[in-house]
């Protein structure tokens, strides 16, 4: 564990500039009389809210606070919290000598409304954890030692390690709320957040895809010097400089060349920068002292020796230390050095355009880890908070609100889309313009207008399967309607276009379906991927052994009985599958899998379940093993028959189409595709004799023999299915 004391927003970054901004508010002495904002979670992610855990810690009237989330009350920290039993690493009994930790963590199912009010608080983390919590121990309020010791990845005896979690970081002060997600440390999940505010302020940010999808970019893109900071057994990508390539290998002196090659080319000229509201600084180095002096005042900024590869990827050391207008230098080099965006073809005196964003992460060497973070289909808008000083020229995740009305946290971020809620509304028609998602319930025109749309002004939509979408022209629910159950581009086909005052939205389950593909888990144990033959191609899950086990995330839109179907294939008799949810503690039912005849050879099963509403994960795990899945369909059970027969019809048509003879006409030789699914190939003549048999017969079959005429082929397949065709022999 590492000993924090969170006075700033980034425990790894003393000296950022918003600390600077906000450093006047956070150690007043005076009790703060900010407007409390509600912090509403969303669970979009693969974990029950049984098995996500919130925990709040900050600082009010310059004490260490912590807040019980499940009553609202602020409590002071103390060592006497410290009563929960945490895992021993090493020998490791944490800082009170007794393996005890802080009591301070609520599950998320124990959180009224998922909502937790926030006073007026500096240095403020919301800790999320998975499937456990996290293991802080508190110091006390005041005094020293106080505040708390957080999470320490570096450190391999700590506590915490193997468990996943991420955190908002937040002030709300006299300013205003600040608050931000943040990439600075490590990516552990997907996260997002959204806040709204007094005259029609909004703004979100946060990741754009899933944890699987995030993972699996990161292994294809990396390059070889960042391929370390992915750790596969935890499944989370670290900061370049908490892992060992970066702290002592091959990457230890990664921007050794650039600093030097600046360090070197200053001395003997100035380099000269604009720094936004903190005016133009002209700088040169003396020995390894860089000394800046602002042109408008003469005012002094110094980094007092030559940073380090860590201390410019975490500026950290000699970039964060010193004064006000020290730091704010400092804050702009380290920003330059990770972007590479310091030119060092300009001569003497030549102003660096460091905002110029288009010359950000081109040239070698710079942070890859931030760049990947700053893709636009990773973050929304490209907006995260990768390194320490992202926020120089605002290209971090951090929101500001002058006067906050609320906040949402998504965990698990928008996956699918920047819009999250299940319906998303669009300014413009052909779902341009702005875009607002919406979760189920009712929105007057006033909560529209706070969500950002504006002027009854909606002009297309897309609703998600299992919900509906009724849009009203007045402001109470009235005036004509019309209801919505998919996507429309414009509006204006149903006189609704720039004219929705209100609207609802809510579950529709008669229409529910949705299809996982298996090898889209989320997490899972013992099993591998592989080409798959059946329709459509793609991959399948294969190598089930008993034991293994793959998990999803789901969401259901009402709870009831609902028809899972499962594409499988199997060589074997009896094996089965079990429906899992809760981490293998609530047992939804099981299917037994027939012999298909080979491992590629697919047929569906299906039984009905019973789920509850809501988003969470569920499990396919197996005491036998032996077969394969492709992917599976859960639906609503009143059309589930109705699906069922669908599903097995469009299979059968694209396996009849997968599964053919050729040429026809024929004069001496049949190429047959899909004969690895074919038992028998038999030749009859028109009258229904047999005239030639081919047991497993592979791709060509010779037919030189038969004398011209019509003849009919029956294909008996493995899945005892049986196709006939019709050829011609010239």
């Amino acid at each position: 564990m590492k000993t924090t004391k969170p006075f700033l927003l980034k425990a790894v970054c003393t000296g950022r500039r918003l600390a600077l901004v906000l450093l006047s508010f956070l150690f007043t002495g005076n009790t703060w009389s900010q407007p409390v904002v509600p912090f509403t979670f969303n669970n979009n992610s693969a974990f029950s809210d049984a098995n996500v855990y919130v925990a709040v810690v900050g600082i009010i009237n310059d004490n260490h606070v912590w807040i019980d989330t499940k009553t609202g009350a602020v409590r002071p920290m103390s060592a006497s919290d410290n009563t929960v039993a945490g895992p021993v690493i090493g020998g490791n009994q944490g800082p009170g000598g007794n393996g005890r930790y802080a009591n301070c963590f609520a599950k998320l199912s124990e959180i009224p409304n998922k909502t937790i009010n926030m006073p007026g608080i500096a240095g403020c983390r919301i800790l999320i954890s998975f499937n456990s919590q996290l293991y802080l121990y508190f110091f006390g309020a005041s005094g020293a030692p106080s505040g708390y010791a957080a999470p320490n990845l570096a450190n391999p005896t700590d506590p915490n390690q193997g468990i996943r979690f991420e955190m908002i970081e937040l002030t709300n002060a006299a300013n205003g709320l600040w608050a931000n997600t943040t990439r600075v440390d490590s990516y552990q999940y997907p996260m997002g957040l959204e806040v709204w505010g007094n005259n029609g302020f909004y703004k979100k940010v946060g990741e754009i895809k899933t944890h699987a999808q995030i993972l699996a970019q990161w292994q294809a893109q990396a390059p070889a010097a960042f391929a370390g900071c992915y750790d596969a057994t935890n499944g989370i990508i670290k900061f370049p400089s908490k892992t060992s390539a970066f702290q002592s290998g091959a990457q230890a002196n990664y921007f050794g060349s650039y600093i030097d090659a600046i360090w070197a080319k200053y001395r003997n000229e100035n380099l000269v920068f604009n720094a936004g509201d903190a005016g133009i600084w002209s700088g040169r180095v003396s020995g390894n002292v860089f000394t800046f002096t602002r042109t408008s005042d003469g005012a002094v900024g110094v980094i007092a020796n030559k940073p380090t590869n860590t201390e410019a990827m975490e500026g950290s050391g000699v970039l964060a230390s010193g004064g006000q207008w020290d730091k704010v230098v400092q804050a702009q080099v380290c920003a330059a050095i990770n972007r590479h965006a310091i030119d060092l073809n300009l001569g003497n005196g030549a102003m660096q355009d460091l905002a110029n964003e288009s010359k950000y992460y081109v040239t070698a060497p710079y942070n890859w880890y931030c760049k990947f973070w700053h893709q636009p289909d990773i973050s929304l808008n490209s907006l995260t908070y990768s390194f320490c000083y992202d926020d120089v020229f605002d290209k971090s995740s951090t929101i500001n609100a002058s006067s906050p009305i609320r906040a949402t946290i998504t965990v698990g971020g928008y996956p699918g889309g920047t819009s999250g809620g299940v319906a998303t509304v669009y300014k413009d028609c052909n779902y341009g313009g702005s875009a607002v998602g919406l979760n189920a319930g009712s929105y007057t025109l006033s909560q529209l207008n706070a969500l950002g749309i504006l002027n009854d002004d909606i002009s297309s939509i897309k609703v998600n399967s299992g919900y509906k979408v009724t849009l009203y022209k007045h402001d109470n629910f009235g005036g004509g309607a019309i209801v919505k159950t998919g996507e429309d581009a414009c509006l204006v086909d149903d006189n609704f276009n720039d004219s929705t005052s209100s609207l609802k939205v809510e579950t529709n389950s008669s229409a529910f379906s949705t299809v996982i593909q298996a090898e889209d888990y989320t997490y899972m144990a013992g099993v591998q991927t592989e080409a798959t033959t059946d329709a459509g191609g793609g991959l399948n899950v294969g190598y089930i052994e008993a034991g293994d086990w793959m998990s999803y995330n789901v969401t259901i839109p009402v709870a009831g009985t609902y028809r899972v179907i499962y594409r499988v294939a199997s060589p074997n008799s009896g094996m089965t599958l079990r429906l899992e949810k809760d981490a293998g503690t609530t047992q939804l039912g099981s299917v037994t899998i027939p012999n298909t005849g080979a491992w590629q050879n697919w047929t569906t099963v299906a039984h009905n379940v019973n789920l509850p509403a809501g988003t969470y994960p569920i499990g396919i795990a197996t005491a036998t093993g032996g077969f394969n899945i492709n992917y599976l369909t859960i639906t609503s059970n009143l059309s589930a028959r109705l699906a069922t027969q669908n599903i097995e019809q469009q299979l059968a048509a694209a396996e009849n189409s997968a599964l053919s003879i050729a040429p026809n006409p024929v004069r001496n030789q049949l190429y047959l595709k899909g004969y690895e699914k074919v038992q028998t190939l038999t030749v009859y003549d028109l009258g229904g004799r047999e005239l030639m048999k081919v047991t497993k017969p592979g791709s060509t079959i010779n037919i030189q023999s038969l004398n011209a005429g019509v003849y009919i082929i029956k294909l008996n397949r493995t899945d005892n299915s049986v196709k006939t065709v019709k050829i011609v022999k010239q």
